[in-house]
């Protein structure tokens, strides 16, 4: 059986890294451009993007993208204006699974409010610290600029994934956080409206903000509850919160628990009234989680024949680097207890390296489908009503989770609609030159998936709104 996936942490450290020294002696715009140009070669040496010959665009833009950061990063003076130039480059790929991420800590600064921006285009204070900025109030512009377009120029082009147009909503949250070495570009005044239709016009006072504050607050602005790893009854609903699938070293004993909590309340869980599989938060991690979670909540053999009908045939990047990286996460599975997982990896390490020392750049893992699904005479075990709650974070091995439990009768999708993402999938992780930053990049491409290039799950049935919080949704399902 082939392996869905897992996101790595694995960090190379390039042996052409410049010494501290030096680095510091480098501007932000030499920083900006050695790092773009750097992404640009681990991606065309090690992604399957640039030698897909079903998707033209990606090589396009890894070209012109390219062209176009550079540009930014030619006028960058601060860190901020480096971070721009780089995920500019790094984002219009248009793929959550082709990401960069900061090495150090950068301070954060914001004017004592959050925003979020709803599906009609109105943004409206929804985190407030100032008395006469009240949470509701419609927030129409800043500095003489609508806030749609602030939007569109400050936010979405470096966090938006714009072939998911709903992300939009989340990454609207980010307006009002700056950092603190980019006080000149932060906005001055801004213009708000009351319930009352009174307009005042505010000048905004930018104060630090600590990471932990940050973290809640944009928790709240954006409506998001992240729930504990933990079988729960709340009222008369039963839920398996399963916040994360990213398990690994101590938290991986956690993971374990969790899927023997699950075994030993199966008999409870069956005969419940309602049950949820909640996955409030989860942006995936290793899809071998996912699916001992759903052997557990209903059957191996079901889980097996659901995963056996999918075609799972991919394309692997044949790179030394690759092959390298792929026996580190195959020592890190096996650590972790995903004998099988481990097993699969080793064995890829080494087709890499026979492809590569052939000439190949991409080389064919088949894994065809081995059965038609669920027999028809397939009975679930769960008497009560089944809902499977999702957030707009749901992604990657979220969405593998997906794939199975929307497919088990009698299951009712319910929430949000969840993330997508992209035919390639299976990542790992490079140092950047300057030492500020890590490129994740995948190794594979899927050549038959069910779901196609950043396409998500719309539940059946949509949350009214407001935050999902255990008491709320709880509720919220009692009526369904």
């Amino acid at each position: 059986m082939h392996v869905n996936l897992v996101i790595a942490a694995v960090s190379l450290i390039c042996a052409a890294t410049a010494s501290a020294a030096a680095k510091m002696e480098k501007s932000w715009a030499a920083k900006a451009a050695d790092d773009i140009a750097a992404a640009h070669e681990i991606i065309q040496d090690n992604h399957p993007g640039p030698v897909d010959p079903l998707n033209p665009r990606f090589e396009l833009w890894l070209e012109k993208g390219r062209t176009v950061a550079l540009q930014k990063a030619r006028a960058a003076r601060t860190q901020s204006d480096y971070w721009r130039a780089l995920t500019l480059y790094v984002n219009g790929f248009e793929d959550g699974h082709l990401s960069v991420r900061r090495n150090n800590s950068v301070g954060k600064v914001w004017p004592g409010f959050l925003t979020s921006t709803d599906a009609t285009g109105t943004t409206r204070i929804t985190v407030s610290t100032i008395a006469s900025i009240p949470v509701g109030a419609q927030l129409t512009d800043c500095d003489q600029v609508p806030a749609g377009r602030l939007l569109d120029q400050q936010v979405h082009p470096y966090l938006t994934n714009a072939g998911i147009p709903h992300e939009r909503l989340l990454t609207a949250s980010y307006l009002f956080v700056g950092d603190a070495d980019d006080r000149a570009n932060l906005l001055k005044s801004c213009t708000i409206v009351a319930d009352t239709g009174v307009r005042s016009k505010l000048v905004l006072d930018w104060q630090a903000l600590d990471d932990e504050t940050l973290a809640q607050d944009l928790r709240e602005a954006q409506g998001r509850v992240e729930p504990p790893l933990a079988v729960r009854q709340i009222d008369d609903v039963w839920f398996v919160s399963l916040p994360s699938f990213n398990w690994w070293g101590a938290g991986a004993a956690q993971m374990q628990a969790m899927v023997g909590e699950i075994k030993r309340q199966a008999a409870t869980l069956h005969s419940a009234s309602r049950v949820v599989v909640d996955v409030r938060g989860n942006t995936g991690g290793n899809s071998q989680w996912a699916r001992r979670v759903a052997a557990a909540l209903w059957s191996d053999a079901a889980v097996s024949a659901i995963t056996a009908s999918f075609d799972q045939t991919v394309d692997w990047r044949a790179s030394t680097q690759n092959a390298q990286l792929t026996r580190v996460l195959a020592a890190r599975s096996a650590a972790a207890g995903l004998a099988e997982d481990a097993r699969d990896r080793t064995r890829i390490a080494a087709r890499m390296d026979a492809a590569k020392a052939s000439g190949k750049t991409l080389f064919t893992d088949a894994d065809p489908p081995e059965s038609q699904g669920l027999p028809s005479d397939y009975t679930s075990p769960f008497r009560g009503k089944v809902f499977f709650l999702t957030d707009m974070r749901c992604a990657s091995a979220c969405l593998d989770f997906a794939d199975v439990v929307t497919r088990m009768p009698g299951v009712i999708h319910v929430g949000q609609p969840t993330s997508a993402d992209t035919l390639y999938i299976d990542n790992v992780e490079m140092a950047l030159p300057s030492g500020n930053a890590r490129l994740s990049y995948s190794l594979k491409v899927y050549r038959h998936r069910l779901r196609g290039s950043n396409q998500w799950y719309t539940p059946q049935v949509v949350w009214p709104g407001g935050r999902m919080t255990d008491a709320a949704v709880a509720k919220w399902i009692a009526t369904l």
